[in-house]
């Protein structure tokens, strides 16, 4: 079974404006007693996101700083909730549009997370690299790694000498999935990724705000399905 990166969409017919929300109050979401995966058994303050005033109030909505949970309509939601996504959490959020308020849009979040699973880390390549250099001046070096625990292992080393883990080519055993959706973190290439049988399903019944990118057509990765 193929799998699809969940992405926005960025066509402005559908979304009406691009990022659709700029403004928010964040809440807590980025505070680091918020654990990268996992679920979360803490209260924290709710991110309340603003539309911006063209943005059309789609079933999935790019919100900026807004990365590791989704933000989904309540129709979206329950459609979820009959496919095979894994344990999973829901907050319901108050967003905001022309200073009006609507109460239909949910911050959604995968607990289980795989990039220990189906990230093979031996077979992948990898490389260190001076912190912050985007523009390749400084000197590669390349760094082995066999499981998910060695790579957050020898990521957190380099970055204590100003080093930067990197990938050349990140490869994918997709074989044995089952889920319809899952999510990757910490470890490229991170995000939501969804069944083709979830995809199509999406399509067919309308949902509007997303887009999909085979897995196979991703930068810098090889998968196995």
């Amino acid at each position: 079974m193929k799998y699809f990166k969940l992405t926005f969409s960025n066509n402005i017919k559908e979304v009406g404006r691009f990022p659709q929300s700029e403004e928010y109050v964040l809440g807590d979401i980025q505070q680091d007693f918020i654990p990268l995966e996992g679920r979360i058994d803490v209260d924290f303050k709710l991110p309340e996101p603003i539309l911006e005033k063209k943005a059309k109030q789609t079933s999935y909505v790019k919100v900026i700083a807004i990365s590791k949970f989704l933000v989904i309509d309540d129709e979206f939601l329950s459609f979820l909730r009959l496919f095979n996504i894994g344990n999973y959490q829901e907050w319901k959020i108050n967003t905001w549009q022309n200073k009006q308020l609507i109460d239909k849009y949910n911050l959604f979040l995968i607990n289980n997370t795989k990039q220990d699973k189906y990230i093979d880390f031996s077979k992948s390549e990898f490389y260190s690299k001076k912190l912050g250099d985007w523009d390749n001046s400084s000197a590669q070096q390349t760094v082995s790694v066999n499981n998910y625990d060695e790579y957050v292992s020898e990521k957190e080393r380099l970055r204590k000498d100003k080093l930067m883990l990197l990938e050349k080519k990140v490869y994918l055993d997709l074989s044995k999935a089952t889920e319809d959706m899952f999510r990757i973190v910490n470890a490229p290439p991170g995000g939501y990724f969804v069944s083709e049988r979830l995809k199509n399903a999406i399509e067919e019944s309308g949902f509007t705000g997303m887009e999909f990118i085979e897995v196979s057509e991703l930068d810098r990765v090889e998968v196995i399905y």
